[in-house]
């Protein structure tokens, strides 16, 4: 599956870990995004087009518990998959810190 940053319907799309990887194009780069079955909130993004073959991050959203009788049992709210555009905001972040010299992060 593949969702390139013209594909204005797809923003809303939650993709989830049954449905495989797929690629994003966010800002001129290419990432495969898998996002991990039985973790909710956990994807890894691969690098495609990266200067490092192999390289890239993963992002993990918490989950929030309105009390300590929520956390004694379960949370107050599932964690719902992320959005096509959530994806390219975590994928915007970690271009950002890449130092565009190395291709990591913190050279």
């Amino acid at each position: 599956m593949t969702f390139e940053e013209q594909d204005e319907s797809t923003c809303e799309s939650r993709p989830i870990a049954d449905d495989g990887p797929f690629t994003l194009e966010v800002d001129g780069e290419i990432f495969t995004v898998t996002v991990r079955p039985g973790e909710p909130g956990a994807s890894d993004y691969d690098w495609k087009s990266g200067p490092n073959a192999g390289y890239g991050f993963s992002s993990f959203h918490r989950v929030s518990y309105y009390s300590v009788l929520d956390r004694a049992n379960s949370p107050s709210n599932e964690i719902q998959p992320e959005t096509i555009d959530e994806h390219r905001a975590s994928i915007r972040d970690f271009l950002s810190k890449v130092n565009p010299e190395t291709g990591y992060i913190g050279d």
